[in-house]
């Protein structure tokens, strides 16, 4: 289990809170051209409108912009938005949003510009909400989150300048990382998106804080790639920090460019002056280890760094819960999967009891239990965790079809044959994929060849527990089951041809497998209307 540093450590670069310098204004430090200082000019943008010449003035203008403005249909539309935002009409704010800006009075880009921001410190004291640990458990943690976004609207609420208020600006950067703590990336994914061109034009520490946080939930989303871009360009604007480098350090570990994150593990250790590794030093090391297959190396470094957070941090359950997850893959890695049951399951209780099931730290939990268990032969617990893993998959903000297929081909290949057990039991995935499928349509992940490749493999674990025979109820799933798995291999095949024809994959074994699971449907389904003696109803996708 590989985390970034919590994004309060790095503004110790950059905040004056903490006493540290203001690097602006430091002489050794050469800042790139979006960080310039912004020049001093007593000229300021006028506030109030011009008076224009003789020569405009040959036909009418429209001075009072916003005199037939229907302030009731206003008032209904905000009313309506409200009522949205309680109810989750994401569909209605949506539109509410768009015509009320519409409504807005007219104006130029002229009109618009402002002057640049007064200056302002971003104060570390400041940043409540993010110092939060969430870790009592869902609900509590819900309710904690959901006062602050209360306590955020009011304070918006109260300033007509929006982002371009420093303190708007802070509570906007203090509860995004809020939203990363609770794996909410997709409300954390828009503030970001909004507050980019503020951060950007206050410059330090302002833009720093921004790239950090921006570069934890890249990660979260599994966009390292871009995360890695974001932490050194934080790099080139601040001096040699420990906390950048060994951020540095594990996103290279997630891209898979281990040596790449070892290096910056040990520039971490260098920067920070530490002649011996501390426990945050040998998990690093430990992790990177153990992705380059030196697992005696590894092991004692994690076990270590694990020992040693009990005693110092014993109510951080979360972390101590990722150090379980990490101690558990490596004992897995070295053929131990006996004792990495063990570690996996402590891991999946202190995240379960902390920050619950559906957070994706718990799932990644489940997902090592699931191989360890099989690892182990102790098949139909490890079905039972499989099934936990894909339903955690399929519900997240960050929902990808790799893992998603991964954990299908486990279903099918390392624990129905291998623990002989009763093809039914893939049945208790129909549901979680149904919830996957709509989760990838929302996110519009569904239009091309990896999703036609995740979604014939769901139709396979459909196809194989949907054979037309049993007692009526039997049947009726059965059917069921069939006609979603069609829906899936309709929706499937043009997906992998286009990837075919286009070159980016052969995917030719794919299409003939499709053609082949369509005929066993539609042989199948004839077997069912011959028993019953009528046609079967179509399958849809409920609301």
């Amino acid at each position: 289990m590989q985390r970034l540093r919590r994004p309060a450590v790095s503004l110790a670069t950059c905040l004056p809170a903490v006493g540290l310098i203001l690097w602006r204004a430091s002489s050794a430090f050469t800042p790139s051209w979006r960080q310039l200082p912004r020049i001093c000019c007593k000229h300021t943008m006028r506030a109030v409108p011009w008076e224009l010449s003789p020569v405009h003035k040959e036909f009418p203008r429209a001075i009072a912009k916003s005199a037939h403005i229907d302030e009731r249909a206003v008032q209904a539309a905000a009313d309506a938005l409200a009522r949205s935002v309680v109810e989750g009409n994401t569909y209605q704010f949506e539109a509410l949003s768009v015509v009320l800006r519409s409504m807005m009075p007219p104006n130029t880009g002229a009109n618009q510009v402002r002057g640049p921001p007064p200056d302002a410190l971003l104060e570390r004291s400041s940043l409540v909400w993010s110092e939060q640990d969430y870790q009592n458990g869902p609900q509590e943690n819900l309710r904690e989150l959901q006062g602050y976004e209360a306590e955020y609207a009011l304070r918006v609420a109260n300033s007509p300048d929006g982002f371009r208020d420093a303190k708007v600006l802070e509570g906007a950067l203090d509860l995004a990382v809020a939203y990363l703590k609770n794996y909410a990336v997709d409300k954390a994914d828009r503030l970001y998106a909004a507050t980019e061109p503020y951060c950007m034009e206050r410059g330090l520490p302002w833009d720093v804080k921004w790239l950090q946080d921006c570069a934890t939930l890249r990660c979260k989303q599994a966009r390292q790639p871009e995360a890695a871009v974001l932490l050194e360009e934080v790099a080139k604007r601040t001096p040699p920090h420990p906390a950048t480098l060994n951020n540095l350090g594990t996103v290279y570990n997630m891209m898979r460019q281990h040596e790449k994150a070892q290096e910056y593990f040990e520039a971490a250790m260098e920067v920070a002056g530490h002649d011996e590794p501390q426990k945050d030093d040998l998990w690093n090391m430990g992790i990177a280890k153990k992705n380059m297959g030196y697992y005696e190396q590894a092991l004692p470094m994690l076990v270590s760094a694990l020992e040693q957070w009990k005693v110092d941090e014993p109510q951080d359950d979360v972390t101590i819960a990722k150090l379980h997850d990490t101690v558990g893959s490596c004992y897995d890695l070295m053929g131990r999967p006996d004792e990495a049951v063990l570690e996996f399951s402590q891991a999946r209780i202190l995240f379960g009891r902390s920050i619950g099931a559906e957070s994706p730290l718990y799932g990644s939990a489940c997902e090592g239990l699931t191989k360890s268990l099989i690892h182990a032969g102790r098949y139909a617990e490890g079905m039972d965790r499989l099934e936990e893993t894909f339903l955690n998959n399929a519900e997240k903000d960050a929902i990808h079809p790799t893992p998603l297929f991964e954990l299908l081909g486990y279903a099918l290949d390392d624990i129905i044959g291998p623990g002989h057990l009763d093809v039914q039991e893939l049945g208790r995935l129909e549901v979680p994929i149904e919830i996957a499928v709509k989760n990838m349509v929302h996110r519009g992940l569904d239009q091309d060849g990896n999703a036609g490749v995740v979604f014939e493999r769901m139709a396979q674990v459909l196809l194989r527990c949907s054979m037309a025979q049993g007692d009526d109820h039997q049947q009726q799933v059965a059917a069921r089951r069939r006609q979603f798995a069609r829906y899936l291999l309709e929706r499937a095949l043009p997906l992998v041809d286009a990837c075919t024809q286009r070159g980016e994959a052969d995917l030719t074994h794919i299409s003939a497998l499709i053609s082949m699971e369509l005929q066993v449907l539609n042989s199948q389904d004839a077997l069912y209307r011959k028993q019953l003696g009528g046609n079967m109803d179509p399958f849809f996708l409920s609301e």
